[in-house]
């Protein structure tokens, strides 16, 4: 279940309409910075356990920061100068201790050049002088390819981090992964590391990223019972009511249990029609429908919406226009955002009791989400059978992962003249249906089902690895980290759609092309062939 924007173009079209991505040298220098801050404070904590110091505070310290650079970074001065000497701080803190630990040792502490952030001036110097090297960067001569390696490395640590923190919510403390994403993050502290050290850094730690976001999916299952397929409204319905975005299912609940009694509906939002997949969830009465079924048009729907919004934490998408309406327990909202402190949604509910709310039903279509998983047991035993026979030689994956409601040519194509001898998985409900050829599972946004299948596949024929493709037809801020979960089952032959510049930018595609031999979509006709 998991995460983000989609991007519009020929090959993946998860927008309502095509969208054009400004980039912004002040928020990438807020993020350089803050990153820059943790990557010292990861240092000296990595520096101290060699001392047999007591870390595990300031590891669920850093975990919550990182998880900060997932969400919108639009934060106001005054929240970045919060945030920024916080950083600071604890990094001055953890430096004494290190310097300390080796004084006792008779040790000579082996330190890291570091920005001034005493004061605000300092900050916003150091800011400013990042935004002057981020649009200057260009006429530098840089490694490119390990300028690359390093952005997957904070890539795979911020979803690391992000589902590290929804298992804390669950009451889960995975010390072992916590301590894994700190070394892999301590790794980009080493100038140094040649390009196959760092390569095999990150395929190292795609085995325990894969276990974070397994461990999650265990977790969520058991608290909310297994997925079934469910048939779900888009619409509105008459009345007062609270939508709820984003992907937390636990903060969901919270606001359905909070609502109950009340005369207010709650809508899911995006990714949060999840909810209605799980039988504990779609039980409360007072979660009604889902609100628009669309991707990346947040102000559009937020805009349209007649009440106030919850955007669960670590969900906050780019929104350019707030008008006062939207909520977040992040511990540091962007700027415009009202903040919900310690479950207390009284402010929430206030401005929803007081809100116009709908004057009438409103019906748009109704969706099916969700599987089953004993038919798609069923399905993998007759697809084992067929593949022993020679009557399946290769298999498909084809699919965003989502609810595919427009039309896409090459999906079409695809589909329509597949290659004898071939079987494909379809993750997009579509107009297809299921026959000796093709199985559609509309798992919308759950990636936990391709999972299954694959390992499924595996365990049954050992070597059919080299006999699947999987075909990425949409990008979002985890695909780089699913991208390396697939290469550690050892399938290898995964094609990238065209994304999104400010997911994954054209540079960071070919040094996925080049370094870990992923394919672009081109045309089905290439693209059956691997």
């Amino acid at each position: 279940m998991h995460k983000f924007l989609n991007y519009y173009n020929s090959l993946c079209i998860g927008a309502n309409t095509p969208t054009i991505f400004s980039y912004d040298p002040y928020i990438t220098a807020i993020k350089q910075l803050l990153v820059h801050e943790l990557q010292q404070i990861v240092y000296y904590i990595e520096k101290l356990k060699d001392y047999n110091v007591d870390m595990k505070k300031y590891t669920d310290k850093v975990i919550e920061f990182i998880s900060l650079l997932i969400v919108n970074l639009d934060f106001k001065k005054e929240s970045f100068f919060i945030i920024i000497e916080d950083l600071y701080n604890n990094k001055k803190t953890l430096k004494k201790l290190y310097i300390s630990a080796c004084e006792k040792e008779n040790d000579n502490p082996e330190l890291l050049s570091e920005l001034d952030f005493s004061s605000h001036e300092n900050i916003l110097k150091a800011l400013n002088d990042k935004q002057l090297n981020i649009q200057t960067e260009e006429k530098i001569e840089i490694n490119k390819n390990k300028k690359n390696l390093y952005e997957i490395i904070i890539n795979m640590v911020l979803n690391a981090c992000n589902c590290l923190i929804e298992l804390k919510n669950y009451n889960e403390d995975f010390e072992e992964a916590k301590n894994q994403v700190l070394k892999l993050l301590n790794s980009s502290n080493f100038p140094a590391l040649n390009e196959v050290d760092i390569i095999n850094i990150i395929k190292n730690f795609s085995k325990c990223n894969y276990s974070i976001m397994k461990k999650l999916y265990e977790l969520t299952i058991q608290k909310y019972g297994p997925i079934t397929k469910k048939d779900v409204e888009i619409g509105q319905k008459e009345g007062k009511g609270i939508l709820v975005s984003g992907s937390s299912l636990i903060d969901l609940e919270k606001i359905l249990l909070a609502t109950q009694g009340l005369n207010l509906k709650v809508y899911t939002h995006y990714e949060m029609i999840n909810a209605f997949k799980f039988s504990k969830l779609s039980s409360y009465k007072n979660l009604i429908c889902q609100y628009k079924n669309s991707d990346n048009n947040f102000p559009l729907d937020f805009a349209s919406f007649p009440g106030p919004i919850y955007i669960s934490r670590n969900s906050i998408p780019k929104i350019d226009v707030i008008r006062g309406q939207i909520y977040t327990s992040a511990k540091y909202p962007p700027y415009g955002i009202g903040k919900i402190e310690d479950d207390d949604f009284t402010p929430l509910i206030e401005y929803a009791l007081e809100s116009k709310g709908f004057e009438k039903d409103l019906y748009n279509e109704n969706i099916y989400i969700g599987y089953d998983i004993n038919e798609i047991n069923d399905k993998l035993e007759i697809i084992h059978t067929n593949i022993l026979n020679n009557t399946i030689k290769k298999i498909y994956i084809i699919g965003e992962i989502e609810y595919l409601h427009k039309k896409n040519e090459y999906l079409e194509e695809f589909i329509y003249h597949l290659p004898k001898n071939t079987f494909a998985f379809l993750f997009a409900n579509t107009k297809f249906n299921n026959d000796n050829k093709i199985y559609k599972i509309n798992s919308y946004y759950d990636f936990s089902i391709l999972y299954f299948i694959l390992e499924k596949l595996k365990e049954k024929n050992p070597n059919i690895t080299d006999k699947i493709g999987i075909y990425m037809t949409d990008c979002n801020t985890n695909t780089i980290s699913h991208i390396f979960n697939i290469l550690q089952l050892n399938i290898n032959n995964i094609f990238l759609g065209a994304c999104c510049p400010n997911i994954i930018n054209p540079v960071l595609t070919e040094c996925l092309t080049q370094l870990f031999n992923i394919k672009k979509l081109t045309t089905p006709e290439n693209d059956y062939e691997f």
